[in-house]
């Protein structure tokens, strides 16, 4: 089942673009990973799913009801904020108020948060990295948009996120660097290169021996051309 999709999306900078006319499909499920050289437009891709950023051309459609949470890069919190005010935020419903609570404790303490009343304010890039990241698996979602998750995680803390991530049934979305862990944790590549979205139905290492493939497929029309 189709519950996104970017259909000849356009996005420029001045005269920079980062997306031409490409579109995107994401299904029930899938787990996908989002790679390309800095600047390519990682970051930006997931903004435009969560209507943070307009496209130029082309349309973001998400299906009826379809949940959406979302990590971003560089998040940000009011500096008076206890950091349990900050993670419970956006996350309390009447399904959940008995227990959310608890549930944020947990998980604060498994990713090295012990300081539950510690303001916002005094905590480092790195803590709120992790804040944002426990707002951001905290409720049910969807879709996760997760940009740049290992970041400021130890080695525990991320096995416990990959463990967490492959046991997760919703779909998701992922930019990082760690090839490792979308190794483990995707099912789908998708590789931004010159303002165009390439899809690969494999993990990472799949993906290096596809583009290969690709790659050499391109060439040999070339050649063929000429």
């Amino acid at each position: 089942m189709n519950i996104l999709s970017l259909e000849n999306i356009t996005k420029s900078y001045g005269d920079r673009f980062l997306f031409k006319n490409t579109s995107f499909n994401l299904q029930k499920g899938e787990k996908v990973g989002v790679i390309g050289i800095n600047g390519t437009g990682k970051t930006t891709l997931l903004r435009m799913i969560m209507g943070e950023e307009e496209t130029d051309e082309g349309t973001v459609t998400i299906a009826n009801h379809v949940v959406l949470r979302y990590l971003p890069q560089h998040p940000e919190f009011a500096p008076d904020k206890s950091s349990l005010e900050c993670v419970l935020e956006g996350n309390v419903s009447d399904e959940n108020r008995w227990s959310i609570e608890s549930d944020a404790k947990a998980m604060m303490t498994r990713l090295g948060i012990k300081d539950f009343m510690q303001p916002a304010g005094q905590l480092s890039g790195g803590q709120r990295k992790r804040l944002a990241l426990i707002s951001a698996l905290l409720s049910p979602a969807d879709i996760l948009l997760l940009d740049e998750p290992t970041n400021h995680l130890d080695n525990d803390m991320a096995d416990w996120l990959e463990d967490y991530l492959k046991k997760w049934r919703g779909a998701l979305i992922m930019v990082t660097h760690d090839r490792y862990f979308l190794d483990s944790v995707t099912n789908r590549i998708i590789e931004i290169d010159k303002g165009l979205i390439y899809s690969y139905q494999t993990n990472y290492s799949g993906y290096l021996e596809l583009k290969t493939q690709r790659q050499e497929m391109e060439l040999a029309s070339e050649r063929k051309r000429q």
